[in-house]
């Protein structure tokens, strides 16, 4: 299945990458860049949770979104909520995860800086490793709650491994 948004080819057929004997796996879109190095850190992501048996979907990313008939195929569970009309990066067990990485060496602007982009496009984010400490990111994101932005999980990614900085147990 292809479509031509802005005069663009969107390949949206699909790929399975990887599959483990668990039964997780990753998906990707064909209509996604393989060369760009955000691809080899979502990726590395991917891997993580479909080595945990989770099923991992690689997802495309639309020019205009909500003119697109197949963007409502591919992100419907969005439909109702202040994410409709984004592309997460990701969708882990049918639910979407934006990736966020960065490209200064200033920590503290990098951490703030993925947080807005990432929250923008969803309430659970992985991010990079940008070595600020555990103690100040947990404070950013409680600030963050406090002032009202919905943040359900996030994630730190580091080489090949991801691991959980928070989970909003409280519901919102």
């Amino acid at each position: 299945m292809s479509n031509t948004t802005n005069n663009h080819q969107i390949d949206l057929s699909k790929k399975i990458m990887y599959q483990f004997t668990n039964g997780g796996k990753v998906i990707v879109y064909n209509s996604i860049n393989r060369t760009s190095t955000d691809f080899q850190r979502i990726i590395s992501c991917a891997l993580f949770f479909a080595e945990q048996g989770k099923q991992v979907i690689l997802t495309p990313k639309f020019n205009s979104p909500l003119k697109n008939k197949h963007y409502q195929e591919i992100y419907h569970s969005l439909i109702g909520t202040k994410y409709y009309g984004k592309c997460p990066d990701l969708c882990i067990d049918g639910i979407f995860y934006e990736h966020e990485g960065y490209i200064i060496n200033n920590p503290k602007a990098n951490f703030s800086n993925m947080l807005h982009r990432g929250l923008a496009q969803s309430d659970h984010i992985i991010i990079e490793k940008c070595n600020l400490s555990e103690r100040i990111m947990k404070k950013s994101i409680r600030d963050r709650i406090k002032a009202g932005v919905p943040i359900k999980e996030i994630w730190v990614h580091e080489e090949s491994q991801v691991v959980l900085l928070f989970k909003n147990t409280e519901g919102q």
